[in-house]
């Protein structure tokens, strides 16, 4: 099949989340006194997990996510702290981390020999654009589309066609979408009409309600789909 232009989520496609998630938690966390254990991050991880995915659903909204998430980690931790305070600095440390996938700069830079490459994120406008600025590939990307800055987000058709829109191009059939998200990135490229590549290394199982165009198990099979 033949595309001319590639649509990439940002994390966990490119970018490790969890690792720069980790860290910029473990920043936070020692703001507020204390030091990350492995039992203060699983429940963080858990509950921004929840909030994001009802995001996603259009559940909550992106204020009741930032708020919310840390409003509920500081009654865990038992400290008393402002939780929209306490969102900013991890905003900010999560952009102090840029950290790939293993694999992830080689294929964004094949890639770029042969598409132009934008990143759609549902992310936060300082967090990703922190950590874009830092990535080594950023040379390699044509346009960042965050979705804070869109009013709108993955999976909204509207995104989509604000993205087709900057980019000059309306014809979906040039456009294929990467992601590892099935409720973000794969539902969002079927509501725009463009064909999809699920990211999935772990091999999680398909969602028939959910069906993307192709599925790649690694960096490598996303290669060999693309090129």
């Amino acid at each position: 099949m033949q595309y001319d232009i590639i649509l990439l989520d940002a994390d966990m496609t490119i970018w490790d989340f969890d690792a720069s998630e980790r860290c910029a938690l473990r920043d936070v966390t020692a703001s507020l006194g204390l030091t990350l254990t492995p039992d203060m991050e699983a429940y963080y991880h858990k509950v921004n997990a929840d909030y994001w995915h009802r995001f996603d659903l259009k559940e909550v909204t992106r204020e009741q996510l930032t708020a919310g998430r840390f409003a509920d980690y500081i009654s865990y931790l038992g400290v008393t702290a402002d939780a929209g305070e306490v969102n900013a600095r991890y905003e900010h440390a999560l952009g102090n981390y840029s950290i790939m996938l293993p694999g992830a700069l080689d294929m964004v830079r094949k890639l770029a020999e042969r598409y132009p490459l934008y990143i759609v994120t549902n992310g936060l406008h300082t967090a990703q654009t922190g950590r874009f600025e830092k990535s080594p590939v950023k040379p390699y990307i044509s346009g960042l589309f965050i979705s804070q800055d869109m009013d709108c987000q993955k999976p909204e058709k509207a995104f989509y066609d604000k993205v087709f829109s900057a980019i000059g191009v309306h014809d979906p059939k040039r456009y294929v979408m990467v992601g590892d998200s099935l409720t973000s990135d794969i539902q969002g490229g079927i509501n725009a009409g463009i064909d999809t590549v699920w990211y999935n290394p772990d091999c999680k199982p398909r969602n028939p309600d959910c069906l993307p165009t192709h599925e790649a198990h690694s960096m490598d099979e996303i290669l060999a789909i693309l090129l």
